[in-house]
């Protein structure tokens, strides 16, 4: 079988997309209106939805302040999550 490359670009596919969400119509739908292949539109749907690790990390910056001199290097600390205590 042979692969044809697409010649729509990542950002035509991306905006297709969102286009296609705001819509409220479903996806074969907007295929069939828009002339697209679902097969690679649900492709991109799917990259989309993949997050990879290190996209899904936030920096938060945080200030230690001891109420007293730290008598050790090894101080115990607590971090709070917003799922609870760990």
């Amino acid at each position: 079988m042979s692969r044809f490359k697409s010649l729509i670009n990542k950002a035509d596919w991306l905006h297709h997309v969102s286009t296609w969400q705001a819509s409220g119509m479903t996806q074969a739908a907007y295929c069939r209106e828009h002339k697209l292949n679902a097969t690679t539109f649900n492709g991109w749907i799917t990259r989309g939805r993949k997050v990879t690790p290190a996209a899904r990390l936030t920096t938060v910056p945080i200030v230690i302040q001891p109420d007293a001199p730290v008598a050790s290097a090894l101080s115990l600390f607590v971090l709070q999550l917003g799922t609870g205590w760990n």
